[in-house]
């Protein structure tokens, strides 16, 4: 587990590992605002895991970015909700901030 205080836009970063830790975080910070995932894990977790599990635990439908370079049918189907935003690889930072700041409260 990481933690990054000093990110661009002056957001609290943590990271996990996996699906298991993800959602372990989730449990002891229930003021998350955001999670950002990649599509592909390790494991064979996926990022869908992880937003459903993460959701599960905070109990709302918390903002989130899934990152991915698969162009497959089945990220073309993902279902889509107004609190998840699907990007594809490369993001360069400006547009990922920008996708925070429609994700995040006001």
């Amino acid at each position: 587990m990481t933690y990054l205080d000093s990110c661009p836009g002056g957001y609290r970063v943590t990271t996990a590992e996996s699906l298991a830790e993800a959602a372990r975080l989730a449990a002891g910070h229930p003021d998350i605002e955001l999670l950002v995932t990649d599509y592909h894990l390790t494991n064979a977790e996926t990022g869908v895991q992880v937003i459903a599990a993460v959701r599960r635990q905070l109990g709302t439908d918390v903002g989130t970015v899934l990152i991915t370079g698969d162009t497959s049918s089945a990220v073309r189907e993902l279902q889509h909700d107004e609190r998840l935003s699907i990007t594809s690889k490369p993001i360069d930072a400006d547009e990922l901030l920008s996708v925070f700041s429609e994700l995040l409260p006001a």
